[in-house]
């Protein structure tokens, strides 16, 4: 049942921009507090001790989660916001793991922290070196230890033939540290979130989804030779067609469904001789390919029943005479 918080918020009333003020507010502040007591943790990394170093990964863990948590306490008791998350999923910190999903918004982050939380270790992702001067997010981000990486353009490498291979090995030495235990790393292949203009404007193949960009995804498993042996491959499956951040901080969001399956990588993909950033690359995008497929066909199946769902839910309304009258 939604608490009292949330059924006091009207959703058609003009107090929508108001209340998606104050979420933004809300998560500004909530960003900057755990993002600070990470950079009060961290100095025990500078004390290249063992057990310090232990206790200030302890540390980040909890402060992750407490962030995640502290959002999801927003989204449910003063939103009244619910995601109908995939029960199905087994619980494991003991091994690495990829998580692979769709992309149509940011709220995309805070759906899929939902449904790892509790069940996996919340994901580190791989950055852009660019993005570490953002402020408190990117410092806070380095000192957790998210993998930054450094990308260069064909035209880059051409004019300075030295810099084949610099951007593997500059990726590979920000992965030190998330190499030391188990983690999750999160992908949104596509690159950019879904819309329906993207979606012609690169006449896309697929019915939901956009070309994938595996380039990342090669990159990380070259980079994590045998540490990651399959994809947590994630739908996100919204009811409303179009969905953006400030809907969300409105607490206009309707039905969320997520679902879940591993994907096993092929044992011939897993050599430390195979690799999926340069020389097998061909090979490897073959067979990621056929997994977007798989994935793309999957998710028309899903959004198909999804909407059968609500039309079924909106049929029992009307005959219980529940419709509104406006």
């Amino acid at each position: 049942m939604k608490s009292e918080a949330a059924v006091f918020i009207n959703k058609k009333t003009l107090l929508q921009p108001v209340i998606g003020l104050i979420s933004f507010a809300f998560m500004c502040s909530n960003v900057f507090f755990w993002t600070l007591l990470v950079h009060l943790v961290a100095p025990l990394l500078l004390l290249k001790n063992t057990r310090y170093e232990n206790f200030a990964e302890r540390c980040f863990n909890c402060l992750y989660d407490g962030w995640v948590a502290s959002c999801e306490w927003w989204f449910q008791n003063i939103l009244g916001i619910r995601w109908e998350l995939d029960e199905t999923m087994k619980v494991d910190f003991e091994h690495w793991h990829l998580i692979i999903a769709n992309h149509r918004s940011w709220v995309d982050v805070f759906v899929i922290f939902a449904q790892l939380k509790g069940r996996r270790p919340l994901p580190r992702v791989f950055m852009k070196q660019a993005l570490i001067w953002l402020p408190f997010v990117g410092s806070a981000a380095y000192i957790m230890g998210f993998p930054f990486m450094k990308r260069y353009t064909k035209e880059q490498i051409q004019k300075n033939p030295k810099l084949v291979g610099k951007d593997l090995a500059t990726t590979k030495r920000s992965c030190v540290r998330l190499l030391k235990r188990p983690n999750s790393i999160m992908s949104f292949v596509e690159g950019t979130r879904f819309t329906e203009a993207k979606h012609k404007q690169q006449a896309s193949p697929y019915h939901c989804l956009l070309k994938p960009k595996a380039g990342g995804v090669s990159f990380i498993l070259q980079t994590m030779p045998q540490s990651i042996k399959s994809i947590t491959d994630i739908n996100v499956l919204y009811e409303q067609k179009t969905i953006t951040g400030w809907d969300l901080l409105c607490g206009r969001i309707g039905k969320v469904k997520v679902m879940v399956r591993e994907v096993a990588i092929p044992n011939t993909m897993l050599t430390p001789e195979y690799q999926a950033a340069s020389s097998d690359r061909e090979h490897f995008f073959t067979w990621f390919n056929l997994y977007w497929h798989d994935k793309d066909t999957r998710m028309s199946h899903q959004l198909d029943a999804l909407k059968q769902d609500a039309m079924i839910g909106s049929e029992q309304d009307f005959s219980k005479g529940n419709t509104s009258q406006e």
